[in-house]
């Protein structure tokens, strides 16, 4: 509540609670849950201490968020709850911008897994075959150099190298689908944002672990692709 709200605060944060929990049950005839089973939660506090506890409390195994996809000052000024999500989820976090468009089922035809190299990227594997194996996926695997490392005079002879390591690293868990490895250049976020369009990605899906550090100054790469894809975006912790 605003300071400004004053001995109003307590009223103002009854009919807050009144009007989230109308919302809420309002899902109940949403006929996009038709044929689910639906359990609602109205809880309250800090983002951050709540989803954690809530993941805990009731295993989950995935969660599904919306986010306004703000970045720079609006992002600094009113923060992400997705962003805040993803800090503490101890589970896969599915998420859609306002970009997003809808994935119809019998999608998810061409994903893009942009990845470092490392181990902990790898995680983010059984997701993508599963997915791949269910609606026939083409996976298109990236790895971006950065800026510095594009006017180099070896840089194809680097990039070659680096495929290869991705096809013997990687491949083995594509096997059996449709794959490619790809090398490019430039910012990061904004690369896999550029291949994911012109790959036509109905889905990103990626590893991380501390992506999500809190810190103001520095926007951080996860969440700028998820704030500026027009697909949904995986990340696995």
């Amino acid at each position: 509540m605003p300071l400004a709200a004053g001995l109003a605060a307590p009223r103002l944060y009854e009919a807050e609670g009144k009007d989230a929990a109308e919302h809420l049950a309002a899902f109940r005839t949403s006929p996009a849950l038709t044929g689910l089973e639906a359990k609602l939660i109205l809880a309250a506090g800090a983002v951050q201490e709540e989803m954690r506890k809530l993941i805990h409390q009731h295993r989950i195994d995935l969660v599904m968020v919306g986010t306004h996809g703000r970045t720079g000052l609006a992002k600094m000024m009113l923060g992400s709850v997705a962003e805040e999500i993803c800090r503490v989820a101890t589970c896969p976090v599915f998420t859609a911008s306002t970009a997003t468009k809808f994935v119809a089922e019998g999608s998810f035809k061409n994903i893009l897994f942009p990845t470092n190299l490392s181990e902990i990227s790898k995680k983010a594997l059984p997701y993508i075959a599963m997915l791949a194996g269910k609606y026939g996926s083409r996976v298109t695997v990236l790895h971006v150099l950065p800026q510095g490392e594009a006017s180099t005079a070896g840089r194809e002879k680097h990039a070659d190298s680096i495929r290869r390591a991705m096809s013997s690293g990687f491949g083995p868990a594509l096997a059996g689908f449709q794959s490619e490895f790809v090398v490019a250049s430039g910012n990061t976020a904004e690369t896999v944002l550029r291949v994911a369009r012109e790959k036509g990605a109905e889905l990103i899906a990626l590893g991380i672990r501390n992506a999500f550090r809190p810190g103001i100054l520095v926007e951080r790469t996860a969440y700028r692709m998820m704030a500026g894809a027009h697909c949904p975006v995986l990340t696995v912790p």
